[in-house]
């Protein structure tokens, strides 16, 4: 065994003395010796076992030049079809979790781009391995890289070549899509074969569809976030140069071995030219540093605001995604062209039969126990991906700069938006929405806290935002705003990056908003208390009650605070963490303390605006101009107290739903078809204790304990009243609950999902009705659906 500083060659075989001390081993024992720590036993134990050891088989691995050998540039567009829609696939994989090493790299012809000379694979490969750099530097830069599981730098494999900007690259995809046009015309009509020229279409798709996401990338993206170290600067080992000042730029890649690409350190001759070539220039660049001060300011500041003044174009990006979907359409009809798999392949398998991938490319950028499960769809299931993908660009491109102006609009927006959404996507929408810093899609004259601002000023009339209060004016009191609006505007951008995680990590972050949002009403209430002072001491009010927007700042960030819980529940629903034995208090603390006092909040708010409204002395005005207005403003008052009451309704049905769900988990509970836990009510109480751990640090009502659930929701009662009453009590909730839903109007685009929780509510009426039945031959489930996750239905299904 080597020494700690010793090479291999320098090793001594102890094999002999290993197997001797084998033999003396007893129960958990090890063998080992002064430089082999414990830490090194497990990778000893799995070093050669082919389930954990990468490089188990790794002493041969295929080059391209074996693969062309084995066929890889046959003129077939069959098997060129499916090696693209296999490259699909394996980007796909990528997307929804799985190594790059393991996955995209395994081909070929995206590990050694610079070498491929086919026509149509030489612009297809080029156009990937850059959607793949973008994609993972996008997905880098706004935190969420620790979703795709990559234990080594998947751009190592790239890091010596010179790469071809986005433009060359797209001219070139673009050239071999009009080429494949003619070409399959020219079939067509010679030919007259419809067959021939409907391949050279589905190959020319599957280019034009890189062609899209790549300049849908340049319209959304600022480059210096897109592709920071790609782009503009050529690796060279352990230093790099700018592209422009490369000596390699010629094109002599045809005289370099395929061999050579795994050495990336240049030679000490060309490091040392290149060296002085950065010590002449930076020699010159001091020698005209003095006269050229004022400029490289004025530069600096230029670019400065260049970085700043990036803003997403939605429009033109809109009509790219409008054809990109047309476009992941045709790729979806078209995957039957492709060449099939061999009939001893279950599906299309790992690809391995097509000759183009080898599964041990990045062997040596791999930790010898790397994680390689994967799973790599089908070529129709990859397919059948980018199509919903290409359709969540479209509606991203088109919704995103609507929901900007309004904070409610924008959660709303980004956490339905992210509930389906792969990495690739919730990542672009993040960078869309916040491209340099807080403003909002790069426009300078809006940030987040205008978001907030106008939030609060519709829906809560603080009088801090009233021009004509004496609390406008007040100066301790605009203070003590900016100090709240900083607070909430930071708390809004945690928040709106959490919608661009996986739900884990939205969870732990909801955790910790949660716990701010506790502080930023401390502010709130500083800035209330203060705003009584200032009425009171200007006599305009005789008590601080007869404010008309008395508390409304607290209101406000208490009403968001409620908002964040529920979502908080629905990522626990999502991700299955509660059991059925807890659904009595969960349910009850949804129903009566989070819709409870989420309806109050909103009640306050609709009376907020009409005292606002009836103290408005427009209201009384003769001028014809001054009337306009105020009918102006009555519209949009009554817009808002619709949605209001729209939202009161809906809370009313869930405290309804929530109060029939605890009834009849009961009843499951009593009739032994829920099984609960030993340790009887101590053991509940922890369980309590620690579902509800998260809002320790706020105060009441949020903040309840085991000894108010049962007091407030009668729980001990329920294990004593008979079941049929109990089965009657939750229909009749059930029933309540559907006809406040059926007041609604489903025809505004945020009351379509309550047509979900009218199922669930007619649902559970009906579920009520068979309890009262004989249960010995059936399966009594909940049931939960992916449209509403948070309210089950009792399923009852024969055994």
């Amino acid at each position: 065994m080597p020494g700690a500083m010793e090479s291999p060659n320098e090793s001594e075989d102890v094999s002999k003395t290993f197997f001797k001390l084998c033999d003396g081993l007893r129960l958990g024992e090890l063998v080992t010796t002064e430089h082999f720590r414990l830490s090194d036993v497990m990778s000893a134990i799995e070093l050669g076992e082919p389930k954990m050891d990468v490089g188990v088989g790794s002493k041969h691995i295929k080059t391209l030049k074996e693969a062309i050998s084995g066929g890889l540039y046959a003129d077939d567009y069959p098997f060129q079809l499916a090696i693209m829609d296999s490259t699909l696939a394996m980007v796909v994989a990528w997307l929804e979790g799985s190594a790059l090493g393991s996955t995209v790299w395994t081909n070929v012809l995206l590990s050694n781009v610079t070498f491929v000379k086919h026509p149509v694979f030489h612009p297809f490969a080029s156009g990937v391995n850059l959607f793949i750099r973008n994609a993972h530097a996008l997905i880098n830069s706004v935190g969420n890289l620790e979703e795709l599981p990559e234990d080594f730098n998947p751009q190592m494999l790239f890091s010596h070549q010179r790469w071809a900007p986005r433009r060359v690259v797209v001219q070139l995809m673009r050239e071999q899509v009009t080429l494949l046009g003619t070409t399959g015309r020219k079939w067509r009509e010679s030919a007259f074969s419809k067959q021939a020229y409907d391949i050279c279409c589905a190959v020319a798709s599957r280019l034009e569809m890189f062609i899209m996401l790549l300049e849908i990338i340049g319209l959304l993206v600022a480059p210096e976030i897109e592709d920071p170290n790609f782009d503009h600067k050529v690796h060279l080992g352990d230093f790099y140069v700018h592209e422009k000042e490369y000596e390699g730029a010629e094109e002599n890649s045809d005289e370099k071995s395929e061999e050579s690409t795994s050495d990336p350190t240049p030679s000490s001759e060309a490091k040392s030219e290149t060296t002085e070539k950065k010590e002449q220039k930076s020699n010159d660049e001091a020698t005209d540093e003095t006269d050229q001060n004022d400029d490289e300011n004025v530069g600096d500041d230029e670019d400065e605001d260049d970085m700043k003044q990036f803003k997403p174009n939605f429009g033109f990006a809109s009509i790219l995604a409008e054809r990109l979907c047309k476009v992941t359409k045709a790729y979806a009809e078209t995957v039957k062209l492709g060449r099939r798999a061999p009939d001893n392949i279950d599906g299309d398998g790992d690809y391995l039969w097509l000759g183009a991938y080898e599964p041990k490319t990045c062997i040596r950028m791999i930790p010898a126990c790397f994680p390689r499960k994967i799973k790599v769809p089908s070529r129709q299931e990859a397919a059948d991906w980018w199509v919903k993908c290409a359709e969540r660009i479209y509606h991203l491109c088109i919704v995103t700069p609507k929901t900007s102006k309004d904070l409610n609009y924008l959660f709303y927006f980004a956490r339905t938006f992210g509930q389906n959404a792969c990495v690739f996507t919730r990542s672009l929408l993040q960078i869309c929405m916040f491209p340099v810093d807080n403003h909002l899609c790069g426009d300078e004259n809006r940030s987040i806290a205008d978001a907030v601002e106008y939030s609060l000023s519709n829906c809560f009339c603080p009088q801090i935002l009233d021009r004509v209060s004496p609390v406008y004016k007040d100066q301790t009191a605009q203070s003590l705003y900016v100090l709240f609006l900083n607070h909430m505007s930071k708390l809004a951008i945690t928040v709106y990056g959490s919608f661009g995680c996986n739900l884990s990590r939205q969870r732990d972050r909801l955790e910790m908003a949660i716990e701010d949002l506790g502080q930023i009403h401390s502010y709130a209430g500083r800035l209330e208390e203060r705003t009584d002072e200032v009425l009171l001491s200007g006599k305009m009010v005789t008590a601080k009650e007869q404010n008309y927007s008395y508390h409304s700042v607290a209101t406000f960030v208490f009403h968001n605070l409620l908002a964040i819980i529920n979502h908080y529940f629905e990522l626990g629903f999502r991700m299955d963490l509660y059991v059925p034995y807890e659904f009595p208090y969960i349910y009850w603390f949804i129903g009566s303390v989070q819709a409870h006092w989420m309806r109050t909040t909103l009640e306050r708010s609709q009376e907020i605006q009409l005292n606002v409204y009836q103290a408005n002395p427009l209201r009384e005005t003769k001028n014809k101009k001054l009337w306009e207005e105020r009918c102006k403003l009555g519209e949009e008052l009554k817009r808002r107290v619709a949605a209001h009451q729209f939202s009161v309704l809906n809370q009313i049905a869930i405290s309804m739903i929530s109060d029939g769900v605890v009834r009849l988990t009961v009843v499951l509970i009593r009739k032994g078809i829920i099984k609960m836990p030993k340790g009887g009510d101590d053991a509940e109480k922890l369980r309590f204790e620690r579902r509800f751990e998260p809002f320790d640090s706020l105060g009441p009502p949020v903040r309840v304990d085991y000894e108010r659930f049962k007091s407030d929701s009668g729980i001990d009662q329920m294990y004593e009243d008979k079941i049929e009453t109990l089965i009657d009590q939750a229909q009749k909730s059930f029933n309540e609950a559907r006809e406040h839903l059926e007041k609604i109007d489903n025809s505004v685009e945020q009351n379509r999902e309550m047509m979900q929780l009218i199922h669930v509510a007619k649902s559970n009426i009906i579920a009520c009705r068979v309890l009262k039945l004989d249960l010995t031959d059936r399966n009594v489930v909940w049931s939960f659906s992916e449209e509403i996750p948070m309210f089950p239905c009792l399923k009852i299904s024969k055994k």
